[in-house]
């Protein structure tokens, strides 16, 4: 089994309301977080053990989460592997402006270049 180690900028949260809850932050916390697994989930199915965490770096919030796949090379690109995810994931659209401390001034999730909000690390 592979496993992978996502940090990100973007509040991704697993906060699971129902339709009826009326907080509007944890629906979009939801929504963010399903964005994510449903990219992911375009090359594998994905488990994890643990919900996404919160941590403080100084002044800014990131999210830390681990996620597991069976098969061992299904990002691999170019001798990178997690290349194809990060294509993947690149401007697939998030709600900004939750629970993050750094301003989000688009609302994709980038994987390159100077504007990258979410990182992604084969373990």
């Amino acid at each position: 089994m592979a496993q992978y180690e996502i940090y990100t900028t973007v509040d991704i949260t697993r906060s699971n309301p129902d339709r009826a809850d009326p907080n509007q932050i944890k629906q979009a916390q939801q929504a963010n977080f399903n964005s994510l697994t449903q990219g992911i989930g375009l090359r594998s199915n994905i488990t994890w053990d643990r919900d996404p965490v919160r941590l403080m770096d100084s002044e800014t919030a990131k999210w830390f989460w681990e996620f597991n796949c069976e098969q061992a090379d299904v990002f691999t690109k170019d001798g990178d592997p997690v290349g194809l995810l990060l294509d993947d994931l690149n401007g697939i659209p998030i709600l900004r402006n939750l629970t993050n401390t750094e301003p989000l001034l688009k609302p994709v999730f980038i994987t390159q270049g100077p504007e990258t909000n979410i990182w992604i690390k084969h373990i």
